[in-house]
């Protein structure tokens, strides 16, 4: 008479690798099915834009000359590196540039590869009760997104 193994049923062990696998696959789906938060979208909005900035400085360096961005009612549009963007529902922006007497209001910007004619510039975007800043410093060239302490 031989002695077999049970074959029947699952071990200790596959059953916790199982739910482990399980857990695992259901906070994957659970962290894409929430819909992004103000702040979620106002960060992308900010990133996007500053990404955009950049864009348009490398093509004022490689063109050596200034590449013009022109702040719409609904976004921008930097013709220069075909960007055309349209803010998501709700956001509200203001486009600020430096002059001798202070931060004053701005339809355009015009992004240079220079660091002597670089425009100094802030664009505050604003989404629900969350804002967010994308600076252009002057010297530098650096472009930053600016999250407020919270």
């Amino acid at each position: 008479m031989t002695v077999s193994r049970r074959t029947r049923g699952f071990s200790l062990f596959e059953m916790l690798a199982a739910l482990v696998v399980l857990s695992l696959a259901t906070g994957f789906v659970a962290s894409r099915l929430r819909p992004a938060s103000a702040s979620d979208r106002l960060d992308q909005a900010a990133v996007q834009l500053a990404d955009d900035l950049r864009r348009a400085q490398l093509e004022a360096r490689r063109a050596a000359a200034p590449v013009p961005v022109i702040v719409t009612e609904t976004g921008y549009r930097i013709e220069a590196v075909s960007v055309h963007r349209e803010w998501p529902t709700g956001l509200d922006s203001s486009w600020q540039s430096r002059s001798r007497n202070g931060w004053r209001q701005t339809e355009a910007l015009n992004m240079a590869g220079r660091p002597l004619s670089r425009e100094e510039a802030r664009i505050l975007i604003r989404l629900e009760m969350v804002e967010r800043v994308v600076r252009l410093d002057a010297i530098s060239g650096q472009i930053h997104v600016d999250r407020p302490m919270q």
